[in-house]
């Protein structure tokens, strides 16, 4: 995980003076928080690197994400116990919509759309509080099967 940016209520902070990063590990400092406060963080991460099928990773021709129990921490700079409850907002996915169709997450789809060079995107907002071991993001070329089931009574199920 490498950090671009991060905020508190769109206000940007400064390395050393509002917090110290260290190898695996951010450290806000008190007088950068308050009450209520919105913390955004912008990282960069290879998931085609990642072998440990921990936090986004690449497995075939999808990309997928395993957050139990602490593969958070592989996606962005978080303290990922069951006790630090979040809402997950503006999760926003964008990806070459020939190579991946669908892009998943959780919650409910707010906004999708194309972008450029054959791109496409979709943002979802879960508004119920969940540890981050619950996050997920999936993006591929997902397909479904359907079939029908006779009962005993010779009712079908779909």
């Amino acid at each position: 995980v490498s950090l671009i940016s991060l905020s508190i209520d769109g206000r940007d902070l400064e390395e050393g003076t509002d917090y110290v990063l260290a190898p695996g590990t951010l450290t806000i400092k008190n007088s950068a928080l308050k009450p209520g406060a919105v913390l955004e963080t912008k990282v960069k991460i290879v998931p085609e690197d990642n072998t440990q099928l921990a936090g986004l990773y690449k497995s075939g021709s999808m990309y997928c994400s395993q957050c139990e129990a602490t593969g958070f921490r592989r996606i962005t700079y978080y303290p990922d116990r069951p006790d630090n409850m979040a809402v997950f907002e503006s999760v926003r996915i964008e990806a070459d919509e020939g190579a991946y169709p669908a892009l998943l997450s959780n919650g409910n789809k707010i906004s999708e759309g194309k972008a450029e060079n054959g791109r496409h995107y979709s943002v979802w907002t879960d508004p119920f509080p969940k540890p981050s071991y619950l996050f997920c993001v999936v993006a591929g070329n997902l397909g479904s099967i359907s079939d029908t089931y006779t009962t005993s009574s010779g009712r079908e199920v779909v």
